[in-house]
């Protein structure tokens, strides 16, 4: 399982992605933050939304794409009862941090080590 989670934050949203995406835009609670084109769903199994905003803290939430080919990843939303809606991590970045990159790369970590603990 974790090959699809490593997969997509190797190819869909890289800790420099992030950091670039969470320090210039603005995001409002349920928008997609990556893959940004729905096309790319499939392939990429998993998605990053925004979540809510406090204070300097912007949280993203990682789900399960409802395209999912991954068992592993369908077992998960199978036995979520809140199907595609469940979430695999959620993690809140730092907007104001000092080193982007280096808050980045720990939303990044961070995302990886809760959704493997939810699916292996």
């Amino acid at each position: 399982m974790s090959k699809a989670i490593e997969s997509f934050f190797s190819t869909k949203l890289t800790p420099s992605t992030l950091a670039k995406v969470a320090t210039t835009k603005t995001f409002t609670p349920g928008r997609r933050v990556a893959p940004v084109d729905k096309r790319e769903d499939a392939d990429a199994q998993l998605r990053v939304d925004a979540g809510e905003k406090i204070g300097d803290k912007q949280n993203f939430v990682l789900q399960v794409n409802s395209q999912a080919k991954n068992t592993a990843l369908k077992n998960f939303v199978a036995n979520s009862g809140r199907g595609t809606h469940a979430q695999l991590a959620v993690v809140a970045f730092d907007t104001k941090a000092a080193d982007p990159e280096a808050e980045a790369k720990r939303v990044v970590d961070e995302m990886k080590a809760q959704s493997k603990s939810k699916v292996g």
